[in-house]
């Protein structure tokens, strides 16, 4: 025969699997639509990472920064969170399809940024490669300022008005 305690302890370890596992079937459910985003976001997360790191450590000669790979971890989380509330509020709104378009949206947004960095970065760790220069030229518009230098069209960066 067990004790009262033993038996209450007993009662609240199998409510509280119950609950645990409940909560983990949720979120498992809220997350399945955008499963593919989350792992484009993780893919390209990871490269960049790759590549930050091997631009710092190889060409700038900086140590691996344990804030800024907590930095980045945490943005990642940040737009994953993002994708999931954009998907997850539409659908319980009836509006599906609306919440597919915007956390498509915000891939390629976030997407665009992770490969302009990682082009960056690249160009850093090959600077003879003019591919890879071209592509980092197109991704961060940096492209437009050569056209308009080759064409003879100069501005003046310190007149420009950005109110």
């Amino acid at each position: 025969m067990k004790c009262k305690y033993c038996q209450s302890m007993e009662l609240f370890m199998e409510r509280f699997k119950d609950a645990f596992w409940f909560v983990i079937t949720a979120l498992l459910t809220v997350i399945d639509p955008v499963k593919n985003v989350l792992v484009f976001l993780l893919i390209a997360f990871l490269f960049n990472i790759v590549m930050g790191i091997v631009a710092d450590i190889h060409v700038n000669k900086a140590s691996f920064r344990i804030n800024k790979a907590f930095n980045a971890f945490a943005q990642l989380f940040f737009y994953g969170c993002c994708a999931v509330f954009f998907d997850f509020g539409p659908r319980l709104m009836g509006d599906a399809e609306i919440g597919e378009t915007a956390v498509k949206w915000l891939t390629y947004i976030v997407i665009y940024f992770y490969a302009t960095n990682i082009f960056k970065n690249a160009t850093s760790v090959w600077p003879r490669n003019k591919a890879i220069k071209f592509i980092y030229e197109l991704l961060s518009t940096e492209i437009f300022d050569r056209l308009k230098s080759m064409v003879g069209y100069r501005t003046n960066k310190k007149n420009i008005d950005f109110k």
